[in-house]
């Protein structure tokens, strides 16, 4: 029989035993997991961390994590046990000022938290991509089989967190796809080649191997559609990353002489270069459409003399 709670817990427990020696990777992965298990803040003076999972090991990990990554060895944390029904464990990490706070990244400089996951996060690449969807597995990760498709949901906080994971699945060759349902958002990543791809990318090969046992679709019916969907997120993704090193070059071409509102545009492009147009509009303030992202972008590119072909 197929246990889902067990999977779910092999996974969470195999992602926990990786022994990632790159600290922006390790960082990545503390950072995710605060974002989608708990909250960073400060307080009257005092950065207060409090982040809660259902087992104790992944609690005793973040404090030891955060400790060794932020705290040079002087963090006090503490887990504490609570909950109505299902037991939960809560790690509580205080510090005073806001530098610890600051260092997540998850609060700017003025002590606001930050929307999403932190641009620098969501920006640094494959390695750090394994990282953010790592936590994010360990967090708020599960293995579902609605229908006979294995699956695997991130449950998230809110829709720009969901945003920041599917843009960073993207930059992995993973098709990953934002769900909202009433009671909560959340993140799916379905097609079979991009579950197995996303699980040996973020260090679990032993349950990427148990899941390739489970068919997730009759064997003549969508494979190939899933295989198609695959390709397109990989052709998406070498879009996006061209069309942020356009960008990138337009914008020390032409130094001070852009319009402010191609600037911010240009700007949201390389501080989320894995997204989509339909994405960075959601993200722009206000929201713009699709096709005007696409048309501020194009005209920068134009301004500058930058060639190349449009994004989609």
């Amino acid at each position: 029989m197929f246990d889902l709670e067990r999977v779910t817990a092999e996974l969470r427990r195999e992602l926990g035993a990786v022994r990632e020696g790159r600290a922006a990777a390790r960082h990545a992965g503390l950072v995710a997991q605060l974002r989608l298990a708990g909250e960073v803040g400060v307080r009257d003076g005092t950065t207060t961390i409090r982040a809660e999972f259902d087992a104790p090991a992944p609690a005793l990990r973040l404090g030891a994590e955060l400790n060794a990554l932020h705290g040079r060895g002087g963090l006090r944390s503490e887990v504490v046990t609570g909950g109505a029904g299902t037991l939960r464990y809560q790690v509580r990490v205080t510090a005073p000022g806001a530098d610890l706070a600051r260092a997540t990244g998850l609060v700017d400089r003025t002590g606001r938290p930050v929307l999403g996951l932190p641009p620098a996060v969501v920006a640094a690449g494959p390695v750090v991509a394994a990282g953010v969807w790592r936590g994010a597995l360990i967090a708020r990760g599960r293995v579902v089989r609605p229908a006979g498709r294995v699956r695997l949901v991130v449950t998230c906080p809110g829709p720009a967190v969901v945003l920041a994971l599917v843009g960073v699945a993207r930059g992995l060759g993973v098709l990953a796809e934002p769900q909202e349902t009433v009671t909560e958002h959340r993140v799916v990543v379905r097609d079979p080649e991009s579950v197995e791809s996303l699980l040996r990318s973020v260090g679990a090969p032993g349950v990427a191997e148990v899941l390739g046992r489970f068919p997730v679709v009759p064997r003549a019916a969508t494979p190939a559609d899933g295989s198609l969907q695959t390709v397109n997120a990989r052709r998406a993704a070498t879009a996006a990353a061209a069309t942020t090193e356009r960008v990138r070059a337009a914008l020390r071409v032409l130094g001070d002489d852009v319009v402010p509102h191609l600037r911010e545009t240009a700007l949201l492009r390389l501080e989320h270069p894995s997204l989509s147009l339909a994405e960075l509009g959601r993200l722009a303030d206000p929201p713009l459409t699709k096709d005007t992202v696409a048309g501020r972008l194009r005209r920068l590119v134009r301004l500058a003399g930058v060639a190349g072909p449009d994004e989609d």
